[in-house]
């Protein structure tokens, strides 16, 4: 990376796909310049080059898998000289599968990704945001982050981490110069493998489901008014409202049947 005098830049991780992609581009065309984060060899590069012909902003990329230790040290290394006042933690990582066919590996991974790195580099970053007059942390979660959900399991746990963690760390830095938020999107038609996902919940999907850039348009909106709890879509608001009445014995076996649909015909790795 070559470093730029004077310039200060929004950290987006997973950010060549998906929600990831359209925070990138709703923060450029705000004007924010970017340090974007994927894994090696998602074409991010062409994010970056888009993103630069259409908007007025410099953009910096950085590839690399987020779930190793070496890995973010060297991120946190190379970005040591850059001002940086809003953080986005987005990757993460996920699944359908009947428990006791899930590889060990993907639970590492899911567990790395979705829960140590966005601590540890909500953390590390925060002696940076400190320095601004003003700067922002968005933590993505998930709508089904306060509900266990068979047939996923191990990824709304670790959504739950996430929502929990940075509702903790809103109440701690209440007081500083850095607004802390967490974003608890619905369903999202990131690709097309989770397009077909989501087909498989039927009406509940369906119904539910948003356009990544409205959630990013609504997500670094209220983020910037710095607000805490983020649930893009009414429809996601009223479903989170009945997650927090209806008794769980009862929605878990509802939403445990809904998602059983995607394991019939599917299965991730």
């Amino acid at each position: 990376m070559n470093y730029d005098e004077g310039l200060s830049y929004t950290l987006i991780t997973g950010a060549s796909i998906g929600l990831g992609k359209a925070l990138a581009y709703e923060c450029a065309s705000r004007g924010m310049n970017l340090i974007l984060l994927s894994l090696p060899g998602e074409k991010l590069n062409d994010v970056k080059n888009d993103i630069m012909r259409v908007h007025d902003v410099h953009v910096k990329t950085f590839e690399g898998d987020l779930t190793r230790r070496a890995c973010i040290t060297a991120l946190i290394t190379e970005l040591e000289n850059l001002s940086i006042n809003m953080v986005i933690n987005n990757a993460g990582k996920g699944g359908s599968h009947e428990i006791d066919k899930v590889p060990l590996p993907l639970i590492d991974s899911i567990i790395a990704l979705n829960i140590s790195t966005t601590a540890f580099l909500s953390c590390a970053f925060l002696p940076k945001l400190a320095r601004h007059e003003k700067s922002y942390l968005l933590n993505v979660s998930s709508i089904i982050s306060q509900y266990p959900v068979p047939f996923k399991t191990v990824y709304p746990a670790s959504k739950a981490f996430i929502y929990s963690f940075t509702r903790g760390l809103s109440e701690e830095l209440k007081d500083t110069n850095t607004s802390v938020s967490v974003l608890l999107p619905g369903p999202m038609s990131t690709n097309g493998s989770v397009s077909r996902r989501i087909e498989k919940q039927g009406f509940f999907g369906k119904i539910l489901n948003l356009d990544p850039k409205i959630v990013a348009k609504i997500a670094i909106s209220q983020t910037l008014k710095g607000k805490k709890v983020i649930i893009p879509g009414k429809l996601n608001n009223i479903c989170w409202l009945l997650m927090k009445t209806i008794p769980q014995f009862i929605g878990v076996s509802l939403i445990g049947k809904i998602y059983k649909r995607e394991v019939e015909e599917y299965q991730y790795a």
